[in-house]
């Protein structure tokens, strides 16, 4: 099979996304497949990939870049079978487009709702991620929406990493039948070893970009009302929020105590990951989450927000709590931080194995060719 992947978010740029579609090609190549990755990042040509090419856009002006993006599909997607676009707006639109110019098959992944990140981002969006799917909104945020589910609807497969997805992207009209459920996994070097850690000191250790529905600050908030001395919180990642964390930081005397280390290579976050005592998500939405499948796998205990799919990867009642419930936050810190380390949960590696993450959407993609 030949597979064009259209991807949005591609190294050297970091997180989830990027990463999957570096595995992804990297495995499908190693069963037999040719694969190609079309790639929106004009540092991606640098990428190597095993066995795979990477084409990227070059002009970084956007509404040429975009022009750009849409010719290197059409160009490189002539003998492909199915393109599989890595979200539904910027590499889902014009992905699907040019899959339909050329008859091609067309599979998207949809791993969070843009519109509503866009919005939040842009102080565009106050509603919860529920609360906004039961509304339209106008401008840009409503055109991002009814690009979404134009995408989804049109997709001949849409990809989703979790159940609370899938039943968001039906909710856009996709059809049922053509939405499947394929859990996110991770692969993990077999000896991280832990970063080296102050004796007497315990870890808080927070891991995502600083973006508004991160809630970064109920968790220092919830630190600070515990007031330990020796427990501290290690921010790992950036975004348009550090500015204002760090100010709450200085405004509530956590200086000591709150540590914002920026954007690390992977390797260094789980180091830092493996060190902690306890990984913290107080998210007001996410798909999967890449962080608490790192802390599981790591054998790391993990509290999580009660949103989204954590509570497909958190599935111990007493480790989640309500987003932005500071009492709630607080409690489950004091109580999970203080038992004993478990490891992983033993069912865990057959949810969410990479080898079934790729069997699994190995399987779907062949399914779109033969109907």
């Amino acid at each position: 099979m030949y597979l064009l992947i259209a991807a949005d978010i591609f190294p050297p740029e970091s997180g989830g996304p990027a990463t999957y579609c570096v595995t992804l090609a990297n495995e499908l190549v190693k069963k037999g497949y040719k694969v190609i990755v079309v790639s929106l990042n004009p540092n991606s040509d640098k990428t190597k990939l095993n066995g795979s090419e990477v084409f990227a856009v070059k002009s970084r002006f956007k509404p040429l870049r975009y022009w750009q993006y849409y010719k290197l599909l059409l160009k490189h997607g002539r003998d492909a079978d199915i393109i599989y676009a890595m979200g539904p707006v910027n590499a889902g639109y014009p992905a699907l487009r040019a899959a339909k110019k050329l008859g091609k098959k067309f599979v998207v992944k949809v791993v969070g709702d843009y519109a509503w990140e866009q919005g939040q981002v842009l102080g565009l969006v106050k509603d919860s991620i529920d609360d906004f799917q039961k509304k339209q909104y106008g401008g840009k945020i409503g055109g991002l929406q009814k690009i979404e589910k134009k995408v989804v609807r049109a997709a001949d497969l849409v990809i989703t990493p979790s159940d609370y997805l899938k039943n968001m992207v039906i909710g856009w009209g996709a059809s049922e039948g053509k939405v499947k459920k394929i859990y996110n996994a991770v692969q993990l070097p077999l000896d991280v070893k832990p970063v080296a850690k102050p004796a007497g000191e315990r870890w808080i250790v927070s891991v995502g970009r600083l973006v508004p529905w991160k809630n970064v600050e109920f968790i220092m908030k919830a630190i600070k009302e515990l007031g330990w001395s020796d427990l501290k919180l290690k921010v790992i990642g950036d975004g348009p929020e550090r500015i204002r964390l760090e100010q709450i930081r200085i405004e509530h005397n956590l200086g000591e105590v709150v540590e914002f280390l920026g954007n690390l290579p992977h390797d260094s976050a789980l180091q830092y990951m493996a060190a902690a005592d306890l990984v913290a998500l107080d998210s007001g939405y996410e798909g999967l989450s890449h962080v608490l499948l790192e802390a599981r796998f790591l054998g790391r205990p993990a509290i999580a927000s009660r949103v989204g799919g954590n509570p497909e990867v958190i599935r111990e009642e007493d480790h989640l709590f309500t987003w932005r419930a500071v009492v709630e936050l607080r409690k489950a810190i004091e109580v999970i931080i203080n038992r004993p380390v478990e490891g992983m949960p033993a069912e865990f590696a057959t949810f969410f194995s990479f080898g079934k993450m790729v069997e699994d959407t190995k399987k779907a993609l062949s399914e779109v060719c033969v109907n």
